[in-house]
């Protein structure tokens, strides 16, 4: 991540994300402060007083993340054009690179997983897991170039190895472990997975540079993973929403949940704020 990109509103086509940059620039600073007040705490202060200011620069950091991605949603076209796809700035490649994926994943444990490898002319023959895996990826492939397809494919990587990890070495129960995540909750926890990282990824991509410059690669560096953690904890925190394993992934019921559960993590991401 940390793609060199400037966006420059002045060019057609591009959104100003000048007010994200402005709260995530705030949250590295926050994020220096709290450094030297765990390793340089200042003489005559409490420990009480010490742990009350922490916890208030954690909440600054905190609410300025959901200020980033509130404005950079904002800036992309509003929570409806980058939930549904619409908006090419952000949200196009997100929803059609997994949309694209959990299709290919159903038709895998619709015909078997030797049968699907078979109409692509592959042998199952000396395969890992990982191998299908990125086999797969490779059939969903979206042709479309820049920060938003860079910032879909590196969440799709997180989801790979993710399922890498609960499938296991045994390919043989490859066609059982992607049913079991098909029919059940655990499809919509893929989902979270993908958004949460593919909205990081885009703050990754268009803030960290700047912030390297301006705040040096260590505070940096500290800066994304916070946000990071802190996407992904508000993602686990607030689940609800509807029931995957009621879905029809192959129907257009299928699409229209990912979108919802897209839109509904963009809520929560957003401060739930529209």
């Amino acid at each position: 991540m940390g793609t060199s990109h400037k966006h420059t509103p002045t060019v057609t086509g591009e959104p100003n994300w000048g007010h994200s940059s402005k709260a995530v620039t705030s949250i590295a600073g926050d994020e220096k402060k709290s450094d030297e007040l765990e390793e340089n705490p200042p003489a005559g202060l409490s420990s009480a007083q010490i742990a009350k200011k922490q916890q208030q620069l954690n909440s600054r950091i905190s609410k300025n993340y959901h200020h980033a991605v509130r404005n950079l949603v904002r800036a992309a076209g509003g929570r409806n054009k980058v939930s549904t796809g619409v908006s090419k700035a952000m949200g196009h490649a997100g929803v059609a690179l997994i949309g694209n994926f959990v299709s290919a994943i159903n038709e895998v444990v619709s015909n078997g997983l030797t049968e699907w490898l078979r109409r692509k002319g592959v042998s199952l023959s000396g395969k890992s897991c990982r191998n299908i895996l990125d086999l797969i990826k490779s059939y969903i492939e979206i042709g479309i170039a820049g920060l938003d397809n860079t910032a879909a494919n590196e969440a799709l990587e997180c989801v790979l190895d993710e399922m890498e990890q609960k499938i296991g070495d045994d390919i043989n129960a490859f066609d059982l472990a992607m049913g079991a995540i098909m029919t059940s909750d655990e499809i919509k926890n893929l989902l979270d997975m993908f958004f949460g990282m593919y909205i990081f990824s885009h703050l990754s991509q268009d803030f960290q540079e700047k912030l390297e410059y301006e705040k040096g690669v260590k505070v940096a560096n500290e800066t994304m993973e916070e946000i990071k953690e802190l996407i992904m904890d508000d993602i686990r925190r607030n689940y609800s929403g509807r029931d995957a394993s009621t879905v029809d992934w192959s129907s257009a019921d299928g699409q229209a949940f990912i979108q919802k559960e897209f839109d509904r993590i963009l809520y929560i991401l957003s401060g739930n704020e529209d």
